[in-house]
């Protein structure tokens, strides 16, 4: 059985339980109407029929989805004005029912907590699994997952890409001569450059050692080199300016049709690189479309 056609019921199950699994907004719009249904039923109903434990499920909800804070205030709004309304409603103020009221705001609040933790400690381990401890950039799995779906969505839609790959020249003499800890600067360097001179839309990964490779969607070979060259001269900028004698050679590649595969695309940028080197290093140098 399927929703819509194509979406199995334990895939909706599995999208509600992971964080970011659903859009914010629509979370949050959601658990609000819930929410104020409960507090209609809750104050239309016999006073001895409790209704807020069914207000836990759109406040884990909220918690879980949402990243604002505030999102999380404003989820907690409706409850705990919905409790407050049933004790001017009651008109009762006895013992019982103020303990009943602090035990019911405190499961909220721990329920917020539960989800909350939850929410930060699987996107930290997501997080961890797909940036390059270093630098902070994509790592290999992150960079190739990204490349397929690029393909993915030019076999079925067209359009053009670029890759450019990027390899340090001089790195090796760096870290024999000054050290590992002058090495991994000079990778932070590099990194910052990319970040800095790229687009949001652009995937900038470190494939390894130093080999760093930017996906490049939307982007034709002109503006594709114009990037790669500039990013030459921003790079032995920030290096001598650290005193690191390291330059960088980069090779980028323009695929106007899907490439059979994310390695396909990266050996001709990676042979494009190759190039840059055999034409004496700290160059750009594009391979063309393909």
């Amino acid at each position: 059985t399927t929703l819509g056609g194509s979406v199995k019921p334990w895939q909706v199950m599995t999208r509600l339980l992971i964080p970011g699994g659903v859009s914010p907004q629509l979370t949050l719009t959601v658990a609000i109407l819930i929410m104020a249904m409960v507090a209609m039923v809750s104050l239309t109903a016999s006073p001895e029929i409790r209704f807020h434990v069914l207000y836990l499920f759109p406040l884990a909800a909220i918690a879980l989805h949402c990243e604002h804070p505030a999102a999380v205030v404003v989820g907690l709004c409706v409850p705990i004005a919905t409790l407050m309304w049933n004790v001017f409603e009651q008109g009762v103020h006895d013992n019982a029912l103020t303990t009943d009221i602090l035990i019911t705001a405190a499961s909220f609040a721990l329920t917020v907590a539960l989800a909350r933790a939850f929410r930060v400690n699987y996107l930290a381990t997501i997080n961890l699994a797909i940036t390059d401890w270093l630098t902070g950039l994509h790592n290999r799995r992150s960079f190739q997952i990204a490349t397929d779906n690029e393909i993915s969505r030019q076999q079925r839609y067209g359009g053009v890409f670029s890759l450019a790959m990027i390899d340090l020249d001089g790195f090796k003499l760096l870290n024999d001569s000054k050290g590992h800890q002058a090495g991994d600067t000079a990778l932070k360097l590099v990194a910052d450059s990319l970040k800095t001179h790229t687009r949001r839309t652009d995937v900038v990964a470190r494939l390894g050692g130093d080999e760093f490779v930017i996906l490049m969607p939307n982007t034709g070979s002109a503006a594709c080199l114009r990037l790669t060259r500039q990013l030459v001269v921003v790079i032995a900028h920030h290096m001598a300016r650290a005193g690191f004698g390291v330059t960088a050679s980069i090779g980028s590649a323009t695929f106007t049709e899907a490439p059979e595969s994310a390695t396909t695309a990266l050996q001709r940028a990676d042979a494009a690189m190759y190039e840059a080197k055999a034409r004496g290093k700290g160059c750009a140098v594009d391979s063309g479309r393909q």
